[in-house]
């Protein structure tokens, strides 16, 4: 009786470890990392995202100005954007001290690992 019901567990505990490894990877497929890369020849002052189907921008992902020829990385969950295709597809504004601003439009963040401004 002892075997039956450690072979039973055995058996439950093998079954659940490939959920258990799908569930970890899925949480780890929803982060997106990206590196923005300022080329643009003046100050970045902001870096704004939106689904391409919203006519809005949502709100400064700058923590610091990034300088000309600097980088600053991004990591989020994209569940919480609610980009197109899954959370991935965005349009992307950078913002210089100039008052000028460039659009990125459509990128796939989950493909992209920087956006190059000029």
């Amino acid at each position: 009786m002892v075997n039956k019901l450690l072979s039973k567990l055995t058996i439950a505990a093998g079954l659940s470890l490939p959920l258990v490894a799908l569930a970890a990877s899925s949480v780890f497929a929803q982060m997106v990392k990206v590196s923005v890369v300022n080329n643009s020849g003046k100050t970045m002052t902001a870096v704004f995202m939106s689904p391409p189907d919203k006519e809005t921008w949502g709100k400064n992902e700058l923590d610091a100005p990034i300088a000309d020829r600097e980088k600053a990385d991004f990591e989020w969950n994209r569940a919480d954007y609610g980009g197109s295709e899954g959370g991935c597809v965005f349009d992307v504004r950078a913002e210089y001290s100039d008052g000028k601003a460039t659009d990125l439009d459509a990128v796939d963040l989950c493909k992209e690992t920087a956006l190059n401004f000029r």
